[in-house]
């Protein structure tokens, strides 16, 4: 008994020889989970792991995770590859489409024009196409 007080007062004299006194009680269930991840991290790295009765149960499981692991890759790859192509698309369908309307815009000037044509010569005028555009400056 006298050693232990002659220790509690030493304690409260010094909190450094306080830390020294203090004990760590771990659960029995932590200890458990602790050797047994320690076992199979041990039996992973030695190679056991493959030969252990108790593992090879899991291994119908691993084998089906792995194929959901190499279906999930390929299906990812074949969307990107997918969305490769319809980027490639939309803009082939842009540029179509700008060709197209200056292509339009061609056909309307050209008709413009030629309908223009034929209205002077059903009336017997005849059109003068100027190569600099007329410029009319009225003074009054």
């Amino acid at each position: 008994m006298d050693k232990y007080q002659d220790t509690e007062q030493q304690n409260v004299d010094t909190p450094e020889q306080d830390m020294t006194e203090v004990v760590i009680r771990v659960p029995s269930k932590l200890k458990r989970f602790m050797s047994s991840t320690k076992e199979v991290i041990q039996s992973l790295f030695t190679g056991e792991i493959i030969v252990n009765q108790t593992m090879s149960k899991g291994y119908d499981y691993l084998f089906y995770l792995a194929l959901l692991f190499l279906v999930s890759i390929i299906t990812l790859f074949s969307s990107l590859h997918q969305q490769i192509k319809v980027n490639q698309l939309e803009a082939e369908v842009t540029l179509l489409h700008e060709k197209a309307v200056r292509m339009q815009e061609q056909r309307i000037k050209a008709t413009t024009h030629s309908a223009i044509v034929n209205a002077l010569e059903q009336r017997g005028i005849e059109l003068y196409d100027a190569i600099e555009p007329v410029t009319i400056i009225d003074k009054k």
